[in-house]
């Protein structure tokens, strides 16, 4: 991953945005049924995910027109908690900036319709003024990606064209017995998943530990925070592992690209353009990975075995 450059401090980002990490789920009142019993059991309570929409404006200035222009960047539906992780996540992997400097501030926007001053559900991100941002090569980015008509070979063309980084290819250096243990390793870090079942989760290990670790409802957007997470804490690992708690998509293949992750390791099936963009930057890509089994989809030069290196 591009490392943050030194002069921008993180205090700046800090605001409300820590606030909503205990907000991830809340408790119901439901009643279960079974075959067994005719009227069902009394009714009890069990805990949901909390959805909620998050909308990101960017603000930056043009140097062209020599204004400042403000524009609606995003809205996604994601589950509360380190919204500061995910929009910086989001930033980078859309290759809005290349590290923290590139930001001047991030604030949640107050709210209009409601008593409270915040919803926490906008965020106003501004650029650094210096920053030479060009909305139109944005929205090409966007459609490039987009499901409106573009073939699977321009998308990952278009992020061939886009990949500035460098992706490590050390073969040899990741043991199997380590890729058995992630998923259930992974499991452990996810206590939104404990106590509702219905959230993603994705980390990033490396040198023996989870450098971060995120849940969302949306898997692109648990993946966003793990990016943000690592990108704040300005930890570089060449040789690192993105794990997913299910399946892998072109999405979260040009993610971990933009973040120069050599593996991606799964518990579900990768996607044919999630494979198409391993093939084409080289990254070891991991399939329906369990206790004693896992599948190689591309790059088994990586990993080694009982001392003894995978063949390709």
């Amino acid at each position: 991953m591009l490392e943050p450059k030194p002069v921008c401090k993180r205090k700046v980002f800090q605001l409300e945005l820590d606030l909503l990490d205990a907000a991830a789920h809340r408790q119901v009142a439901l009643r279960r049924f079974t075959q067994q019993l005719e009227h069902g059991l009394p009714s009890q309570l069990d805990s949901i995910a909390i959805e909620e929409p998050l909308q990101l404006w960017l603000n930056w200035f043009c140097h062209t027109r020599q204004a400042h222009q403000q524009a609606e960047l995003s809205l996604t539906m994601r589950t509360p908690g380190q919204d500061l992780a995910l929009v910086l996540g989001f930033l980078f992997s859309q290759g809005i900036i290349a590290g923290l400097s590139d930001l001047q501030q991030l604030s949640y926007h107050p709210a209009s319709h409601s008593e409270q001053q915040f919803d926490y559900n906008q965020i106003d991100i501004e650029l650094n003024p210096q920053l030479n941002f060009q909305w139109a090569a944005l929205t090409r980015h966007f459609a490039s990606y987009s499901s409106c008509g573009l073939c699977g070979a321009s998308s990952v063309k278009a992020l061939a064209l886009q990949q500035q980084g460098h992706i490590d290819n050390t073969p040899a250096w990741l043991d199997a017995q380590v890729v058995y243990q992630l998923p259930t390793l992974l499991q452990q870090q996810q206590k939104v998943f404990q106590q509702t079942g219905s959230v993603h989760g994705a980390g990033l290990f490396a040198n023996g530990q989870w450098l971060a670790v995120a849940e969302d409802i949306g898997r692109h957007n648990a993946v966003d925070k793990v990016i943000g997470q690592v990108l704040l804490d300005q930890q570089v690992a060449p040789r690192s592992v993105l794990v997913l708690s299910g399946r892998v998509s072109f999405e979260l293949m040009q993610k971990a690209v933009k973040a120069n992750i050599p593996v991606v390791l799964a518990v579900g099936a990768p996607s044919s353009l999630a494979l198409k963009v391993a093939q084409q930057f080289n990254i070891t890509l991991l399939g329906f990975v369990k206790a004693q089994r896992f599948n190689v989809y591309h790059a088994p030069w990586r990993i080694v075995e009982g001392g003894k290196q995978y063949e390709s």
